[in-house]
């Protein structure tokens, strides 16, 4: 029996990662750490850094952490050198403007050298810089090294006697020994301060840790001058430059001629596309941190940055959208549980970088339970990535500022990282419509050929959050799911033309593309009459005709709303515009229960009525009457229903002339054998516009029937019927 091995554990709060600076930190703590114990894992647990298999007691850690300090005064220093040896090879390239020198330097540095230069850049015919670390280890006037080597050495308590001033050398050995013993308490009691999320005390300025830690910051209108420069303890920036060296990534991704940056290092991406002019240019790239709960060592982590590389489709995942959409789509055999994402943008300077966190990824659900909203990330990231799509481009030294893509990618990561927001999906689909309509209505965009995937219909039931659609979304989905497979809303609603697998907008607007501006009623309108064209233009081609059908239809209650103008209108235009971006070719089942009826039979009035005696003139589907015949009363034989006679009675309609439309309705529903019944009243009608797009609104086959019914000429008494007072 194997005996069981019970590592400790040490929680240190104080190095949440809710910044870069303290991720940084956390990682380079574990570097030092397992330089003594080997077995030294780290993980994140609720948010707090976990240090397990290391050190058995807190003050074990700080006892470790003292003597690597002391040692920086010493012949053994085992802080990793940040020195940037590179740097004059660096000077020399950029007056060349190539890599070539760096690339040299690199074939005969030393491997003590290396381990933090591969981590700041790579050299090919130009040089890559990494993101995070500015240009070669420096942002603006932030040295990060000359940060580095003044942190540590505020934290060597032994001094040269070159460095000792002679006052203190006049001082007793035992003054001496007081004060060195004095310094050493004041570094341990604020080292374990900071891992302990206790107030710190001890802070240093122009360490140049601004680029990864926000309180090291300079701060404007902060008191009684203008500014302040931003302080951190020297521990935190001491570690967090021990951790640089996980940047690296793999050495395969670093070789070659066309390298880049966001290729290169690792977890590291492009900036997200600004959502105003004023961003455009702003953030220089992200960062995603990956947080892991089991606990893993420092081979294992060394190993999940070498190839801390997320590819979409085959290809390296270079923008956050992209990099959301691999992740959700792939997930993570490391053992990583989330990422936090972090942009580093430019605030007070031009020259500088600040990091800003944007939030959180969880990975708990790569199971299965998100499949729909993870396929609707990948393809909305392709639809934003593909060549023709308009994007913000730098012209000169000025952006061209386009607009499209910034909306569409923040919600995007908004739907990544709440894939059950119903407010996050329609907040992205809202933003997809309106980047479509640009395209649209932009003769240059169009020239793109914008291509797009229809969304898959098993992500619909998360945008109503487990609620039953209202009225206007009930109507919209009647409408939508009713046009054929071949020819759907999508077509009239958007400038495209539909290829049975994606919709393309063509360099020409299709004469299709009715959908414009104005009273929703009207458009409608408008979508009826070319659909009925194209019907008509169908059929004369000896196209096979396909059957209506109505796999959502809307209830009698809805569409006497829509009659009664009693809804919102604008809800019902954004609706149609969202539910017209997804495939219609096939209703699973969870979504057919959305058009299941809800309630009672509705109140028939004259208008309602009227729309039960044209609707079935003017759609595709069966109808059928039971007292009449068991088969469908417009069946192919009987020639009854032709494309023509809808377009008139739809004419008719908008004329007002309400008379014509029964005779015209009458004469049709004699030759398939039913007779209605004579009317000696007037006929008017509100809102012809409104009558008309109301015969797009499917209902169900038994509320056809009803409102067919109240038509039909008495049946006269059979011998032997019983008659009933």
């Amino acid at each position: 029996m194997a005996t069981e091995v019970r590592l400790p554990i040490l929680s240190l709060p104080g190095l949440a990662p809710d910044s870069v600076g303290n991720y940084l930190a956390s990682l380079g703590l574990l570097r030092v750490l397992s330089a003594k114990w080997p077995s030294t894992r780290i993980a994140w647990r609720d948010e707090v850094l976990q240090v397990v298999g290391g050190p058995q007691r807190l003050d074990d850690l700080l006892d470790e952490l003292i003597r690597v300090a002391n040692a920086q005064a010493t012949d053994h220093k085992e802080w990793t050198q940040y020195d940037k040896a590179w740097s004059d090879a660096q000077k020399r390239g950029t007056k060349a403007q190539s890599g070539e020198p760096l690339a040299l330097w690199q074939a005969q540095a030393g491997e003590q050298n290396l381990r933090l230069f591969v981590a700041h850049a790579v050299p090919h015919g130009r040089v890559s810089f990494n993101p995070l670390l500015g240009s070669g280890g420096n942002a603006g006037r932030r040295d990060f090294a000359a940060g580095w080597k003044q942190a540590v050495d505020a934290l060597a308590t032994a001094r040269t006697s070159a460095e000792t001033k002679p006052k203190v050398r006049r001082k007793t050995a035992a003054a001496a020994d007081s004060n060195a013993a004095s310094a050493i308490d004041k570094r341990r009691s604020e080292l374990q301060s900071l891992v302990q999320d206790e107030p710190v005390t001890w802070l240093v300025d122009k360490l140049g840790a601004g680029s990864w830690f926000s309180d090291a910051t300079k701060l404007y209108n902060s008191g009684q001058t203008p500014s302040r420069e931003g302080q951190i303890s020297p521990w935190a920036m001491a570690l967090a430059c021990e951790g640089l060296t996980f940047l690296a990534g793999g050495a395969s991704r670093r070789l070659g001629a066309r390298s880049r940056a966001v290729g290169a290092f690792p977890f590291v991406t492009h900036a997200v596309a600004p959502e105003t002019a004023g961003e455009a240019g702003r953030i220089l790239a992200e960062i995603w941190t990956p947080l892991w709960e089991r606990p893993m060592t420092l081979a294992e982590i060394g190993a999940l940055f070498s190839r801390g590389r997320a590819e979409l489709r085959g290809r390296g995942a270079l923008t956050p959208a992209s990099f959301a959409a691999a992740i959700r789509a792939r997930g993570v055999d490391a053992g990583v549980s989330e990422f936090r994402r972090f942009t580093l943008g430019r605030t007070t300077s031009a020259n500088t970088f600040e990091p800003r966190f944007e939030g959180r990824i969880a990975l708990d659900d790569q199971n299965g339970s998100n499949a729909a909203s993870r396929r609707v990330i990948e393809r909305m990231t392709a639809l934003i990535e593909q060549r023709g799509f308009p994007r913000d481009r730098k012209v000169g030294q000025r952006w061209r500022f386009e607009g499209l893509r910034g909306p569409i990618e923040a919600a995007l990561l908004g739907v990544a990282a709440h894939p059950q927001r119903s407010e996050a999906s329609i907040a992205l689909l809202d933003a997809v419509i309106n980047a479509l309509d640009r395209i649209d209505r932009n003769r240059g965009f169009r020239e793109g050929k914008v291509c797009w995937d229809p969304l898959p219909l098993d992500w619909l039931p998360s945008l109503f959050a487990d609620e039953r659609p209202h009225v206007e979304a009930r109507l919209a989905l009647s409408l939508v799911s009713a046009f054929p497979t071949e020819q759907p809303f999508a077509t009239y609603r958007f400038g495209v033309e539909w290829s049975s697998v994606r919709y393309e907008h063509t360099e020409r607007p299709p004469a299709r593309w009715v959908w414009r501006p104005g009273e929703l009623a009207r458009l409608l309108a408008a979508v009826l009459s070319r659909r009925l064209l194209d019907r008509e233009a169908s059929r004369s081609n000896d196209a096979v005709r396909t059957p209506g059908r109505a796999p959502l239809p809307a209830t009698l209650s809805h569409v006497r709303q829509w009659l009664a103008s009693d809804i919102d209108e604008s809800l019902l235009d954004k609706w149609l515009s969202r539910l017209a971006l997804f495939d219609w070719r096939y209703v699973p089942r969870e979504v057919q229960s959305f058009g299941e009826s809800e309630c009672g039979p509705a109140k028939v009035d004259g208008e309602l009525a009227l729309l039960g005696l044209v609707q079935p003139l003017v759609d595709d589907r069966q109808l059928v009457i039971r007292s009449l015949s068991p088969n469908d009363l417009f069946s192919g034989e009987t020639g009854a229903r032709t494309t023509a006679a809808a377009r008139s009675l739809v004419t008719l309609i908008r004329s007002r002339n309400l008379v014509s439309v029964f005779r015209v309705a009458s004469s049709r529903y004699a030759m398939a054998g039913a007779r209605l019944a004579s009317f000696d009243v007037p006929w008017s009608v509100r809102a012809p516009e409104r009558l008309i797009a109301a015969l797009l609104f499917t209902i169900a086959d038994r509320d056809r029937t009803v409102l067919l019914e109240r038509w039909l000429r008495p049946r006269r008494r059979q011998p032997g019927d019983e008659a009933h007072v």
